[in-house]
């Protein structure tokens, strides 16, 4: 149950946005901001060397909650970090510059930050997914709203919580988040700077998940979505080098950091196999091959996808003419009453 906030807990929040050439979004995100039902302390924009008009637009609407402050282009990382390093607030939230809240998003992530009984340093909640046709809902679907890694925690749900938590459907303490460094701002990274810190996070603290979708995440105005860098080289920084995540964790933790960790080498070995980087592929699983012989199935799936890589992509584009002829027989056959023979069926 959630416990109301006084007027003292009501301007306990520093917002900030990190702004780089999203001129036609921000007014769409700082809206969001404003017209939450609790009003924030402050709304502090970082522009990231923008060449666009989105600082203007800013400037626009003259309100004193609002401070911008300029940088040179250093990354989205490094951004957050900025407006982090000067938020007065007890809590801070983080919202990109083209995606939105819905109105009840911080008083209901606060509420939940609020509550004793809870003990929680930070907040993460459903988001919507949108897509430019629509909205699609993207939850946990998990039964309790407090969640905490231990010793015998299911890597599994570790993989699902990571997949779930997102910038900007987060409220945190801005103590806890200067304790655990912040964002990954080094080299301008573009990948993965935001879960080197959500990582640390869950396997250091208490957190509370809402399960219910307060943002949207506009993946059509997004140039970096999901787990794509525009350099397909690209390394998230905890598999650049472990070594740091390593060794903020728990000890009685680290055995399951490990078994994430390799997940997430698996699933980018995949990816370079399949551009065709197979050397990539081969090195990147060897760097974490000490980690356990975890995920069996997967290491041999990668190891073929690597053998296989310079093949691949001929045989994608074999793999979809044939699934092509095959939807036209099959549509050939329904409009000639015919029945379609079970061997070329895919």
């Amino acid at each position: 149950m959630d416990i109301p906030l006084n007027n003292s807990n009501a301007s306990t929040v520093s917002v900030v946005i990190p702004l780089y050439n999203k001129g036609k979004y921000i007014e769409r995100a700082l809206s969001s901001v404003l017209a939450q039902t609790l009003s924030p302390l402050e709304i502090i924009v970082v522009d990231d060397g923008s060449t666009d008009d989105g600082p203007e637009r800013v400037l626009n609407f003259n309100d004193p909650k609002i401070i911008l402050i300029k940088q040179e282009n250093k990354g989205p990382g490094a951004a957050r970090n900025a407006g982090l390093a000067i938020a007065r607030g007890k809590y801070i939230a983080f919202l990109d510059a083209d995606d939105e809240w819905l109105p009840t998003f911080l008083e209901r992530g606060l509420s939940l930050l609020e509550d004793p009984s809870a003990r929680v340093t930070a907040v993460w909640t459903g988001r919507f997914n949108s897509f430019g046709t629509g909205l699609a809902e993207h939850l946990l679907h998990y039964e309790q709203r407090i969640f905490e890694i231990t010793a015998e925690t299911d890597i599994k749900m570790v993989q699902r919580v990571v997949c779930f938590i997102y910038p900007c459907t987060m409220i945190i303490r801005t103590d806890v988040a200067s304790k655990w460094g912040g964002f990954f701002d080094r080299y301008r990274c573009l990948l993965g700077e935001d879960k080197y810190l959500f990582l640390k996070i869950l396997f250091n603290e208490r957190v509370g998940l809402i399960n219910e979708p307060l943002a949207i995440y506009h993946r059509d105005a997004s140039d970096l979505c999901g787990h794509v860098s525009p350099d397909p080289l690209a390394l998230q920084p905890f598999l650049e080098d472990p070594r740091e995540m390593l060794s903020s964790c728990p000890h009685e933790k680290r055995h399951v950091l490990r078994q994430h960790l390799l997940w997430w080498a698996l699933n980018r070995a995949e990816e370079y196999s399949k551009l065709g980087l197979r050397k990539n592929a081969v090195e990147l699983l060897k760097r974490f091959e000490s980690f356990g012989k975890l995920f069996s199935g997967s290491v041999i799936r990668v190891r073929l996808l690597a053998r296989l890589s310079p093949a691949l992509p001929l045989i994608c584009k074999v793999w979809r003419v044939m699934r092509a002829a095959v939807l036209w027989l099959r549509k050939y056959c329904l409009r000639k009453k015919r029945t379609l023979p079970k061997r070329i069926a895919l």
